[in-house]
């Protein structure tokens, strides 16, 4: 296993989900699978892994339904970007302050 990504199969057997399921994820889109040449099923890249765990939890655990899912992942991605943005301000204030401290 190349450690780029997860074969469909591996997929279903560490989150313990039918195929189904992530067929279902594929046509909402919110999921994305991929096609590596040298495997003849699909496969799943590190980002969409960590998608698929979200996706499950809040499926199988909270009992979210698809559309709350696509929710909850955009907020989710817009508080990611926010955070992003909020840093980069942080190290631009503290690099201020350091300047004006000389």
């Amino acid at each position: 296993m190349d450690e780029n990504y997860y074969r469909k199969q591996q997929v279903i057997e560490i989150f313990g989900v039918q195929e189904s399921f992530l067929d279902e994820l594929e046509r909402e889109e919110l999921i994305k699978c991929s096609a590596v040449e040298r495997c003849p099923e699909k496969v799943y890249y590190l980002d969409q892994i960590e998608r698929i765990r979200i996706i499950s939890n809040l499926v199988h655990e909270l009992e979210v339904n698809l559309p709350g899912v696509e929710v909850i992942l955009q907020m989710r991605h817009n508080m990611m970007t926010m955070r992003r943005q909020f840093d980069q301000i942080l190290e631009a204030l503290i690099e201020e302050i350091k300047i004006k401290l000389t």
